[in-house]
């Protein structure tokens, strides 16, 4: 039962992503991403509101401000990349390349945990960077939303190591809150080279991709939270299907062969590198991570 429902979360996540994914690149051609992402990171606290009367300020509280601080400038800085990209980039191409954060966590780790790798999961990490490679195509012609989307990968995975860190103690709700409003004064500031001031009906449209975004980190992290890693996050590859559906339908974009080979290689590389983390026997040593 507990395997249905992290299963039935995790889905549902991409599900709402892939709508806040394609509204973003929807409201893009009127507003600017910096723009987008203040309105996005700043709307937050309106969605969570009801939590908030329901259950108290109890539910925000964190075991650790200072990790908050750091997720949330490199989540925002994350964000204003992405939202940039997804402007410039194919929805399916866009998700697709979002989805190397795996990748660049099995990077970090070489680079700054001194983790021994050994040649297969070298090979997962070729692999996935040719699939980044084949769907960029720059033998074709140079989009920089392909590198913004990259870098935006890049971040959320230094993101996500901090929020593995955090749900020791802290409650989906209260990162998910502090993610936004961590974001908050890098978007506002970003915001400030390109500032215009949205009509109600685009602060609507813009409230409703908040909440989809927010329901779709939530529901994620549940999953995760409740199912094993190496079970639940290979769903999420699900979420290409429904941004090809939504890329099409809203943009006119067909999914090209470039990008059923680069997803594929991306899939594989991250699926294999997930399993490999999974299989490892924790070191019992001190989180380089500290509060």
């Amino acid at each position: 039962m507990t395997i249905l429902r992290a299963a039935s979360l995790m889905i549902m996540g991409g599900v709402a992503l892939a709508i806040m994914q394609a509204s973003v690149k929807l409201i893009s051609i009127n507003l600017h991403p910096f723009i987008v992402t203040l309105y996005r990171t700043g709307l937050v606290a309106i969605v969570l509101l009801p939590i908030l009367i329901i259950r108290g300020g109890t539910v925000f509280k964190t075991s650790s401000v200072k990790l908050q601080v750091i997720r949330g400038t490199i989540g925002g800085l994350g964000m204003l990349c992405g939202f940039t990209g997804l402007s410039l980039v194919p929805l399916a191409e866009a998700t697709a390349l979002l989805f190397t954060m795996p990748i660049f966590s099995t990077l970090l780790s070489i680079f700054f945990l001194a983790e021994k790798v050994g040649w297969k999961r070298w090979g997962a990490i070729l692999a996935g960077f040719a699939g980044i490679v084949i769907i960029a195509r720059p033998e074709a012609s140079f989009n920089i939303g392909y590198l913004f989307l990259v870098a935006a990968a890049f971040a959320w995975s230094i993101s996500i190591l901090i929020a593995k860190k955090l749900t020791e103690r802290d409650t989906i709700i209260s990162i998910t809150f502090w993610q936004a409003m961590g974001c908050l004064p890098l978007a506002f500031f970003a915001s400030l080279f390109v500032w215009d001031i949205p009509s109600w009906p685009e602060i609507s449209f813009l409230l409703a991709v908040a909440a989809a975004g927010t329901l779709g980190h939530a529901l994620v992290y549940s999953a995760i939270k409740i199912g094993a890693i190496s079970f639940v996050l290979p769903l999420d590859y699900i979420r290409i299907i429904w941004s090809a559906a939504l890329g099409y339908l809203l943009f006119g974009h067909l999914p090209s062969s470039n990008l059923y080979l680069g997803s594929f290689l991306i899939i594989i590389a991250t699926s294999f590198l997930t399993f490999r983390e999974t299989q490892r026997p924790v070191p019992e040593k001190k989180s380089l991570i500290s509060e």
